[in-house]
């Protein structure tokens, strides 16, 4: 007798894959953070108006935000979004680039740590948070309700590890090219 599996089926390798690159990219954040609070301060203005511990701290804030939405996406609670992403989302998710410049972070991500202890104990808690996200993968990968990023549009869970893999990669550059501005 066939019975469905559906709700205890394992995650796709898709949605493992892309889960363990934003887990690699937060633990990446963690190692740079605690690195010496030099590092964290270093800041070329021809690069970028944040420093390396700004960058940080707004991703840190930004991923704890997207996992947030991911985890509120698989919540029973039912959600009002827009169809899919728009054309900007689009583009990001399918291109896997964000042109620097080309936006504002939201008010609720910008750069709030006052020192660089509380630069890393932020992004520790990211860690933590992006970490947790790995008890839900069967349900992320299946999902195809959408909650809307503020630029983006609809995403589904997926589309928003996606988001974080490539929001993260554009500051990785970014803290890359400061500190080649910097040496």
């Amino acid at each position: 007798m066939a019975t469905s599996t559906s709700s205890t089926a394992p995650a796709s390798s898709r949605c493992r894959r892309a889960y363990q690159k934003v887990v690699n990219q937060a633990e990446q954040l963690l190692e740079l953070a605690t690195d010496s609070d030099d590092r964290l301060i270093r800041r070329s203005d021809k690069t970028s108006a944040w420093s390396v511990g700004q960058h940080l701290d707004h991703m840190a804030n930004a991923n704890q935000a997207m996992a947030a939405a991911v985890t509120k996406i698989l919540s029973p609670e039912p959600i009002e979004t827009r169809s899919g992403p728009t054309f900007l989302g689009r583009a990001v998710l399918l291109g896997g680039w964000i042109p620097r410049g080309a936006g504002k972070a939201p008010d609720f991500t910008t750069p709030a740590a006052d020192s660089p202890a509380q630069i890393r104990s932020n992004v520790r808690a990211s860690l933590q948070v992006v970490s947790s996200l790995g008890e839900a993968l069967p349900e992320i990968g299946r999902s195809k309700a959408r909650l809307d990023h503020f630029a983006f549009g609809g995403l589904t869970p997926m589309q928003w590890l996606r988001t974080m893999d490539v929001h993260t990669r554009h500051h990785l550059k970014i803290i890359r090219d400061i500190e080649r501005a910097t040496d």
